[in-house]
This record gives structure tokens, C-alpha cells and sequence, in this order.
């Protein structure tokens, strides 16, 4: 059995790397926004067959979907924390500062 959550999370991943919107890779696959949306915020069981096409508009192995190795650089990584950094309050980022210190020390 496969994860959905991780399924989506793939797909949406690779799409916005490749600046293919939800509406684009509905209309490459021939399915609608509305699967598209439901597959990648894993409310729908996608087919093989669906995989296999997503896979091909999207230029990937199928097997890209169910590989839990992050795809993003080191750089968008950093770019992705900085951001979400910059976004909590005070109290949450010395939450966070204190989770993170406990990992590395």
C-alpha cells in the first residue's frame, strides 16, 4: 500500500517545480482541475493509469511519486525555513529555536 499523502505532496511538488499549473497538467492528462486538486490534497485514491499519464506530462518516472527523498535543492530548502522563519511570531520562533537547539545538541 502507498501513502496518499506522500503521492500529492509529489505530484504537487514536481508540478510547481515545473511552473505547470493544476489546470495545465488536468488538461495534459485529461482529467479535470477538480482530480488534479483532489489528488494532490490526497482525497482520491489515483489510478495507476492516471499515475502513469500525470507521471509522463509531468516528465518523471511514476516511481518519483513514492520516493521520499526531498526533490528540492539545498537552496530552496533553505529558502522554504527562512520564509516560514520570518513568518512566526516571536513566541513561536523561540519555540521552534528551542526544538531545533534540543536536535542538534
Amino acid at each position: 500500500m502507498y501513502n496518499l499523502n506522500l503521492i500529492g505532496q509529489k505530484i504537487k511538488e514536481i508540478r510547481k517545480k515545473k511552473k505547470i499549473s493544476q489546470e495545465s497538467l488536468a488538461e495534459m492528462v485529461e482529467m479535470n482541475t477538480r482530480s488534479i486538486l483532489r489528488i494532490e490534497n490526497a482525497k482520491t485514491l489515483p489510478t495507476l493509469e492516471s499515475l502513469n499519464r500525470i507521471a509522463s506530462a509531468l516528465d518523471v518516472d511514476i516511481s518519483d511519486f513514492f520516493n521520499t527523498k526531498c526533490i528540492k535543492t539545498k537552496k530552496e530548502i533553505i529558502t522554504d525555513i527562512n520564509n516560514c522563519l520570518e513568518a512566526m511570531t516571536n513566541e513561536e520562533l523561540n519555540m521552534f529555536y528551542k526544538s531545533v537547539y534540543s536536535i542538534i545538541h
